[in-house]
Parts: C-alpha cells; sequence; structure tokens
C-alpha cells in the first residue's frame, strides 16, 4: 500500500482564532502557531536562536510578562520543532479563564514587538546562556543516539554540531531580526483557544483578529 504524500499549507494568509468550548473552564489553553519549510536544518537551528529571548527559556519576554508580572499561568513559551514534513512554530500557555483576552493579546503584541530585533546585550547574554547549556547536552548515550537520528533523517554532515556552534556564536542582530521576519508574523498564525466559551469567546471577538471559529470535538 502506497503511503500518501503529506501536504499542507505552509502559511496561514490571515490570521484565524479557534475556539474549543469547555463549559465552566477555569482556565483556558492557548496555542499559536503556524507551518514552514523544513528544507533547511540549519536555518531551523539558526531560528530556535533567535526564539531564546522570546520564549526559549524561564526569563523570555512571554513568560516575565504573563507569569511573573501578569500572574496570569504557571508559564508561558515558544519555540521551533522540525522534522522531514514540516516545520512548526507555537507559542503556548494556559492561563485564567478570566485572563484569556489580554493574554491572547499580549501574545500578539509580544511577538510584534519582537520582530524589531533584539539589542547586542541581549544577543550575547542568548549565545552566553545556550553555549553553557550546549556544553552538556551531548553527554549521554540517549544524546547521542538522537545526533545519529538527525544525520539519518535530515541527511546532516558529520560535523553538523560544529557547524551549529558556528552558527550560534558569529549571529549578528541583523540575522536575528531577519530570522524572527521570517518565521514569526502573528498576523499569518492560527489562535487556537480552549475555554468556557459563554464566558470567553466574545471578549476575543474584540482582538481585531476576526471572529473567532467554534470548533466541534466530539
Amino acid at each position: 500500500m502506497m503511503i500518501p504524500e503529506y501536504t499542507s499549507e505552509k502559511s496561514n494568509p490571515d490570521a484565524k482564532i479557534y475556539f474549543v468550548d469547555f463549559p465552566g473552564a477555569k482556565q483556558s489553553v492557548i496555542r499559536i502557531g503556524n507551518l514552514y519549510d523544513p528544507s533547511d536544518p540549519f536555518e531551523h537551528f539558526a531560528a530556535t536562536v533567535a526564539n531564546y529571548k522570546l520564549g526559549g527559556a524561564f526569563s523570555s519576554l512571554l513568560n516575565m510578562i504573563l507569569r511573573e508580572e501578569k500572574g496570569f499561568t504557571y508559564g508561558a513559551r515558544s519555540g521551533f520543532r522540525l522534522n522531514s514534513v514540516y516545520g512548526s512554530f507555537s507559542a503556548s500557555s494556559s492561563v485564567r479563564s478570566d485572563a484569556t483576552q489580554e493574554s491572547v493579546e499580549i501574545f500578539h503584541d509580544v511577538m510584534s514587538d519582537y520582530r524589531n530585533g533584539i539589542t547586542e546585550d541581549d544577543l550575547q547574554f542568548t549565545k552566553d546562556a545556550l553555549i553553557k547549556s550546549n556544553a552538556r547536552e551531548y553527554e549521554t548515550l540517549w544524546a547521542l543516539q538522537g545526533i545519529l537520528q538527525d544525520i539519518n533523517e535530515f541527511d546532516l554532515p558529520a560535523d553538523y554540531l560544529e557547524k551549529q556552534q558556528e552558527i550560534l556564536s558569529t549571529m549578528t542582530v541583523e540575522e536575528h531580526r531577519e530570522l524572527i521576519q521570517k518565521f514569526i508574523d502573528p498576523e499569518k498564525m492560527f489562535y487556537v483557544v480552549v475555554g468556557d466559551a459563554a464566558t470567553q469567546l466574545q471578549p476575543l471577538e474584540e482582538i481585531g483578529l476576526g471572529e473567532p471559529e467554534i470548533v466541534a470535538v466530539n
């Protein structure tokens, strides 16, 4: 039997909110993101570096605002994932039900502002943090097995870890901004919210991302 070829739109032409009703929910689950072409694993790695300040660490902008400043959640994050079929970016959190609208607005606004770029100091902090974490990332047999799997799946050169380190250490603020401009556009993302429609659906209509579409889940 032939396995059908996977096809999917790599981007959403306009932002769209999808709402899954969970009557009486005291929290709302927020997932925001889009797909992209996975043809360049090294560009995917560079994008992961570029995301670090946005949502790749506890001290990231999204977590600091939604958790530490607002107290809406225990954690907020964003990141990139890649396989041989597609790449994806996602930003996510679970927030108090009454903070749903403001949280979606914060995600949208923080990502929009992040497209303007970060400072040299922020980029250097990112480099220092990732270099330190990478130093111990490949010490276990499980990690080494993962390296071999990545080499096989993405047809990577044997020295791809060195190439990743080079990408990390030489990235400029302009390269960082170009990556964010390319991969993170909140005006072209899918916004999925699971929560109490009776109290949270109407406020989402006021955000300016169009009328939310209710998705039935059987």
